[in-house]
């Protein structure tokens, strides 16, 4: 008893636009990270202290943690929403076409991403430092425009201009098979 190979397998080519789009998230993820590490070397250029240094510090100083363990943390949770950002560019190149459009999404991405940084990182710090997770104790939104609006610009272009790039040089559904 044989299986019908036509019935079990999709066709060659809708193997290939999902190996193509497996590809260009994977390439969209390590971007993301290689970009969150060049990130953290990039913010005392504009006068900041690095991120990571500061969740360090307030792991350090409302959890307890040893310095090494909580530096270890800050950059595990720094690096995953780099991983995130990352994906998320990767989901909009696959999707959208045309540059103006992904220039609006990159606009959009760091509009939104400077917005509600500062909560954001106090909610990360209250969950990994254990505390109680209370609203009242989370910074206000972000409407400046300020370096860290300038710094997440220069985050999600570093990611989706090479996207695009990559993607205009490799299109979702060409496939080495054939």
């Amino acid at each position: 008893m044989t299986a019908d190979i036509r019935k079990t397998s999709p066709p060659v080519s809708m193997r290939g636009k999902e190996m193509d789009a497996v590809r260009l998230l994977f390439v969209a993820g390590l971007l993301g990270l290689v970009v969150g590490v060049l990130f953290i070397l990039v913010q005392p250029f504009f006068g900041m202290d690095t991120l990571t240094s500061r969740h360090a510090a307030a792991y350090q100083q409302l959890g307890g943690w040893s310095a090494t363990p909580a530096l270890l943390m800050a950059w595990f949770a720094h690096l995953a929403v780099s991983l995130v950002y990352g994906l998320m560019c990767g989901l909009v190149v696959m999707a959208v076409s045309r540059m103006p459009m992904i220039a609006l999404w990159t606009l959009a991405f760091t509009w939104v991403t400077t917005v509600i940084a500062p909560p954001a990182n106090a909610l990360i710090v209250q969950l990994v430092s254990y505390q109680q997770l209370d609203a009242g104790k989370l910074p206000g939104l972000n409407f400046n425009f300020d370096e860290k609006l300038a710094l997440h610009l220069v985050v999600f272009a570093a990611i989706i201009g090479p996207l695009y790039v990559y993607r205009k040089m490799n299109p979702v559904g060409r496939s080495d098979a054939t």
